[in-house]
């Protein structure tokens, strides 16, 4: 683990990183709303994402293609591939914050996983930033009241959660290949996006031949949020979350990607009108305080 100056870039890479993914909550939904189906969005978007990505290794001097052979990064790719598939489904059946916030409940799963697989160790803080965690999250998806958690889609926060599980296997994993030192972040990046794009190309294909939603009822806005989402969204913020994974644990980086939840709230408020009461900007502020915790941190526990 990272110390010191290395720590504190680390910590900001990762939450800038979820800046950055909570951003894409809102603009995936403008995306939907503007004639794409789901499939063919993420397909557009992973196909965009590899094109970038290719160009950034190749600027940083090469591709390692060697990292194909190893079937861990497939197995990136494939979690990675079933979490956008939960996600963009949840995201046309439900608001931007309740998919943010439970997609973010990946953390319940990473913490014990990083644990068992990783033997990461749990500091005081790093368990106070845990327990904070619980009441901010709920405040800030239900103001407080009970009622709304009966009045978003069943089947659209089952699926956020199958996009949080999915999720938390891909930060282990990539905990796990970031342990081999010959692994470059925008090499291992490159193959992470090639390989869901290999994973969701069948998926748009068989959308197209099924004649649903064919790419001609795609909008100008469409297209561009297939843009920004593949380039800043994905390969943008995957090199800085994974380059920030090199120097915090998986468990930390969880915490710190909470962020992405406070950004797609003020965007879904901002944006599409979702209302957010005192207690909704309570849960975001103890989100904050959790996040505080674990940078103010001095030291990690491997």
């Amino acid at each position: 683990m990272a110390s010191g100056d290395g720590l504190r870039k680390a910590q900001g890479m990762t939450m800038m990183a979820g800046v950055l993914w909570g951003t894409s909550f809102v603009v995936i939904q403008w995306g939907l709303d503007d004639g794409f189906h789901p499939m063919l969005f993420l397909t557009v978007r992973m196909l965009i994402a590899f094109a970038s990505a290719l160009v950034v290794a190749r600027l940083l001097g090469g591709v390692d293609a060697w990292l194909l052979r190893d079937p861990w990064v497939w197995a990136l790719g494939l979690s990675n591939t079933a979490g956008f598939v939960f996600q963009y489904f949840a995201l046309d059946l439900t608001v931007a914050t309740k998919a943010a916030l439970i997609t973010n409940l990946s953390l319940i799963f990473v913490a014990p996983m990083s644990y068992v697989w990783l033997r990461e160790g749990f500091t005081p803080i790093k368990v106070g930033a845990l327990v904070a965690v619980v009441p901010g999250v709920f405040l800030l998806t239900t103001g407080g009241d009970m009622d709304s958690l009966r009045g978003s889609e069943f089947l659209g926060d089952m699926l956020s959660l199958g996009a949080g599980l999915s999720w938390a296997f891909y930060i282990i994993i990539s905990k796990h290949v970031l342990r081999d030192e010959r692994v470059m972040v925008s090499r291992l990046t490159l193959w992470v996006m090639g390989t869901t794009a290999v994973f969701t190309i069948p998926l748009g294909v068989a959308t197209i031949a099924l004649g649903d939603d064919p790419l001609s009822q795609v909008g100008n806005v469409g297209w561009a949020t297939a843009v920004y989402t593949g380039v800043v969204c994905s390969t943008g913020a995957y090199l800085l979350w994974t380059r920030g994974l090199k120097g915090v644990t998986a468990t930390v980086s969880a915490i710190l990607l909470l962020v992405m939840v406070i950004v797609a709230a003020v965007m879904d408020y901002a944006f599409l009108g979702t209302e957010m009461n005192a207690m909704a900007w309570t849960g975001a502020g103890i989100l904050l305080v959790a996040m505080v915790l674990v940078n103010l941190e001095g030291s990690e526990e491997g």
